[in-house]
């Protein structure tokens, strides 16, 4: 089946459609700046994922590529193991093909394969553990166990596995779920304190934001009838997931990239379920089928061509941009640099923290300050042949402070060489 003239068309495809996406990424990368939260968790946080990203930035050179390296190549080893896991789930390698390329085309993943997130990271020892038991119809042991110390999201890892070995009567399996899922909880836990909230609408937002909305009310609808009539082990961590999420973001607000990640790794399933709708029926009852997934598709394929040039809504609105944190700063520091400015303070503590990652430290007795007015301004962002802000260098008053944003530990990379 897999090397079959037809299937080899396929293959070389994907490879081709691989080496477009991966190109896009790099566009993006290049199109938008450090996130002042990256930059926070770069110089001060002490997390596996802001070490892995000082690392790849020491080694590789200092810049935006180098700081995401790490994450593009995970999410890269997610698709290429998402495809073995389809060789050996579809019959045909061109529905295998669909399913990569709908997880290349989904939102949120598209979002997360650029920034210092530990979204791939999660899904990345998810699709191990699915890997090995689709391909040798065993259950997995050693990379939950490995993943135990890791991170809270595989306790929903762990409670997916839990039920399914409670449908199949697997009392080892569920006992050695029980056991890992106890051992996480008493590392990390979930903080339940404080007064009860609904954050249920924020979450339903983040979850048709990682999906697409279309997509997002047919994956849940798929999930449901694959546990109740298959017994597919993807199927039961992807339900668990968004059941998790749904029922905890009635009390508090949900972390969505620790605890949705997970839910998006029976995407074969649910490709599997659109495919055999159309295929099972004549050609003429089949046509609202295809054009229900054509409809998916589409939507879901304009919302990634909307992060991919999101660039373009700085045309209709310069003030409610959705990525605008992602923007201005790495401009900001080369037009400073370009006037021979290495140190300055900014009224914006965010976008200090910002320019501090390229090089502009802040010790400097001028301070930058956002200007409407064009007369007075000194250095300007522009996007599209439009302004989008406009700064102004003054110099700071004797008396005037300038509040410092908290060391919350100690300082891990002090500046650009």
């Amino acid at each position: 089946m897999i090397y079959s003239q037809h299937n080899l068309r396929f293959h070389i495809l994907f490879v081709f459609t691989l080496i477009l996406h991966i190109l896009s990424l790099f566009f993006n990368i290049n199109e938008i700046s450090i996130h002042y939260k990256e930059a926070l968790g770069f110089f001060y946080s002490d997390e596996f994922i802001y070490r892995l990203a000082r690392v790849s930035y020491e080694t590789l050179g200092h810049n935006d590529f180098a700081l995401r390296a790490p994450f593009v190549f995970v999410h890269i080893c997610n698709i290429l193991l998402l495809y073995a896991i389809c060789l050996n789930y579809f019959k045909r390698a061109s529905d295998g093909y669909l399913c990569v390329l709908v997880y290349m085309l989904l939102p949120g993943i598209v979002f997360s394969s650029i920034l210092i997130s530990k979204t791939n990271i999660i899904i990345f020892l998810a699709l191990i553990c699915i890997y090995w038991q689709k391909r040798f119809s065993r259950n997995p042991y050693f990379t939950p166990a490995f993943s135990v110390f890791l991170d809270p999201s595989f306790s929903i890892l762990y409670l997916g596995m839990f039920f399914y070995a409670l449908r199949n009567k697997d009392t080892t399996y569920l006992f050695f779920t029980l056991l890992c899922f106890g051992i996480n909880m008493s590392f990390f836990g979930i903080d339940v304190s404080g007064h009860p909230q609904s954050h249920f609408i924020d979450t339903l937002g983040g979850l048709m934001f990682l999906f697409s909305p279309l997509l997002l009310v047919y994956y849940i609808y798929t999930l449901i009838a694959s546990v109740r009539k298959h017994n597919e082990f993807m199927s039961y961590i992807s339900l668990s997931a968004l059941i998790f999420v749904t029922i905890l973001s009635l009390r508090q607000k949900v972390d969505l990239q620790t605890l949705v990640p997970l839910s998006v790794i029976a995407l074969p399933v649910v490709i599997k379920h659109f495919l055999s709708d159309i295929r099972i029926r004549l050609k003429m009852f089949a046509k609202p089928y295809v054009m229900r997934l054509n409809l998916i598709l589409l939507f879901m394929f304009l919302q990634s061509l909307g992060l991919y040039f999101n660039k373009f809504f700085y045309l209709f609105s310069t003030q409610s941009h959705f990525a605008h944190s992602y923007y201005y700063g790495k401009e900001i520091a080369n037009a400073l640099k370009s006037k021979g400015i290495e140190s300055i303070q900014a009224e914006d503590k965010k976008l200090e923290l910002q320019l501090r990652f390229y090089g502009i430290d802040s010790t400097a007795n001028t301070i930058l300050r956002k200007t409407q007015d064009t007369q007075q301004s000194d250095i300007s962002v522009e996007y599209l042949w439009k302004i989008i802000a406009r700064y102004k260098i003054t110099p700071i008053a004797p008396t005037q402070t300038t509040i410092k944003p908290a060391k919350k530990q100690k300082i891990f990379i002090k500046k650009k060489q």
